[in-house]
């Protein structure tokens, strides 16, 4: 097909506006096809005019102005919202235990109750968060969280401490979906794997530094007050998160179109950049108000199920190795203090492991085969586990387990995300039923880890040695049934003579000046036509799936 030549009747100003397209076979080289090459060949095009050097300059600066406002906003919170819920185990080494009078299944339950709450609220939070803004409702979660926080000093007994910890979870509930919703409006699919490590991050720096900092605050604020050190370790860290959520109120933004930290120009960048990458680029990014066909489509979709499935496997990894590190370093013939220092090593070793592979997979756009490595690594590591004798062996084997399973949770997060990317409240809701069945692996985790079977604990970590390997097929299987969907595409694409934006096909045109000329029937005629090009979940018929 030849080039072709439109020019656009006049402005009032007079200016003439050309649009050339040009339109080669779509079948060429449609198979090699990348997100990458269509969303780099878009901006080049699209977007507004740039000189190469300064539109890298410009993203990169805009990039890193979000990274600042939004995702170190939201690592905070999440700091503060992992060490909440997991400072019970330092009280419980404080003498929370002794102090309340309870049984070894009776602190079991307090820590099972907490996910209770969480798994009951985090589909209704993320409902609700269609409905109020984020800048607005994540806080406002976070400043329940820590008045619950605060008010576990005051437990007197086993029934104080399930209520308040059913109040926690209730209220942590919404923070996660909501939080990875959020950050899936502000970046491409193709960089949210790192993004979501990093924001995961906060669980690993709470592990690895919140038993030190519970050690000093209980050892310094001991009997202070005529209060154990336990309750001012629940006290003193629910007033951080307190102090942090007024923070926040003002410092965590909405979306992009609405943002008052960029300006117009990084604004229309962002979310015309954003659209297209999820395919919603000639419809409204609708994120004001709950809409029950995204409801619907979530509960009719195989592959939400399906990620569920694969969601609470690795969940049960995440949570045990979460509670259980310290215990698992305590058998191996440590003592108490020494086994809480000997966590943070895997810890650390496993988030700086986390993070590279995070940064491969958004360089390299592949997401599977990095979430299949992932997991054997956690699998090598449980194995070792379950089967070595030596002690310096075993402790080594929680590095596999560390690196793997935190690198494992937040690629599966950023594929969901793409397997889910549109209409956004189909996203929300997706992204909030997963993550609820996940987090109900925290109540099966928080029960795995028994006594009796210590000191090697065998069958457990075979267990989950056996639930990671059905992750990888699992995995395997959902890469070959997007594949099919892909061709799928491909083939219509092929059959509508659809011009995909690749090196073959390009079009150019000034959005500055087109945007003066069109009236509103003009781009109703252009929505009413996109929309009968649409495929069926709604999406732009140049969307592919990252594998």
């Amino acid at each position: 097909m030849n080039p072709e030549s439109h020019t656009v009747p006049k402005t009032d100003n007079g200016d003439n506006i050309e649009i050339t397209t040009e339109v080669k076979n779509p079948a060429r080289n449609i198979e090699d096809m990348t997100n990458e090459t269509r969303d780099e060949k878009y901006e080049e095009t699209v977007l507004p005019t740039l000189q190469p050097p300064e539109e890298k300059i410009f993203k990169k600066n805009l990039i890193a102005k979000v990274d600042r406002r939004l995702l170190l906003m939201l690592v905070v919170m999440y700091i503060l919202a992992c060490l909440d819920r997991t400072n019970i185990g330092n009280a419980r080494l404080a003498g929370l235990e002794r102090d309340l009078g309870l049984t070894v299944d009776q602190f079991q339950i307090s820590l099972a109750t907490f996910y209770v709450g969480y798994v009951l609220l985090e589909v209704p939070s993320n409902i609700v968060i269609g409905k109020f803004t984020p800048s607005k409702w994540i806080p406002f979660l976070m400043m329940l969280w820590s008045i619950a926080i605060c008010c576990m000093s005051a437990v007197r007994g086993f029934p104080d401490l399930v209520v308040t910890r059913f109040v926690l979870g209730i209220t942590e509930a919404g923070f996660a979906p909501g939080s990875i919703f959020l950050l899936s409006m502000w970046y491409k699919r193709s960089q949210f794997a790192l993004r979501f490590s990093i924001f995961f991050s906060g669980s690993v720096l709470a592990g690895a530094f919140g038993g030190i900092l519970a050690y000093l605050i209980i050892d310094v604020m001991k009997d202070a007050g005529g209060l154990e050190g336990w309750r001012w370790l629940f006290l003193i860290e629910g007033l951080c998160t307190l102090l942090i959520s007024f923070v926040a109120f003002f410092v965590l933004p909405n979306f992009p179109e609405n943002a008052n930290f960029l300006t117009p120009k990084e604004k229309k960048y962002l979310v015309t950049r954003l659209s297209k990458d999820d395919g919603s680029l000639h419809s409204p990014r609708r994120h004001k108000e709950f809409s029950h066909r995204g409801l619907l489509m979530a509960i009719k979709d195989w592959k939400v199920y399906h990620n569920m499935i694969s969601g609470i496997c690795g969940g049960i990894a995440l949570h045990s190795i979460t509670l259980y590190l310290p215990t698992l370093i305590h058998s191996m013939g440590f003592n108490a203090m020494q086994s809480q220092l000997l966590t943070v090593p895997p810890y650390l070793f496993g988030w700086i492991f986390s993070l590279m592979v995070a940064l491969h997979s958004d360089r390299t756009k592949e997401r599977s085969w990095h979430i299949v490595a992932s997991t054997m690594v956690a699998i090598v590591g449980y194995v070792g586990l379950a089967t070595l004798e030596s002690r310096v062996a075993k402790y080594i084997s929680t590095f596999f387990i560390t690196s793997g399973v935190w690198s494992m949770i937040p690629l599966k997060l950023a594929w969901f995300l793409n397997i889910h990317s549109y209409p956004h409240d189909k996203r929300s809701i997706a992204i909030a039923m997963i993550i609820t069945i996940s987090n109900c692996s925290g109540i099966i985790a928080s029960m795995l880890y028994q006594p009796k079977d210590g000191p090697r604990f065998v069958k457990t970590n075979v267990l989950i040695a056996s639930l990671l390997s059905l992750t990888v097929i699992l995995v395997i299987f959902m890469r070959f049934m997007l594949h099919r969907e892909n061709e799928k595409m491909n083939s219509l694409a092929v059959k509508n003579n659809t011009p995909s934006i690749d090196k073959g096909d390009l079009r150019t045109v000034n959005v500055e000046k087109t945007a003066k000329i069109k009236t509103h029937d003009e781009m109703d005629v252009e929505k009413r036509e996109h929309e009968a090009s649409e495929d069926a979940n709604g999406r732009d018929p140049q969307f592919r799936y990252i594998l």
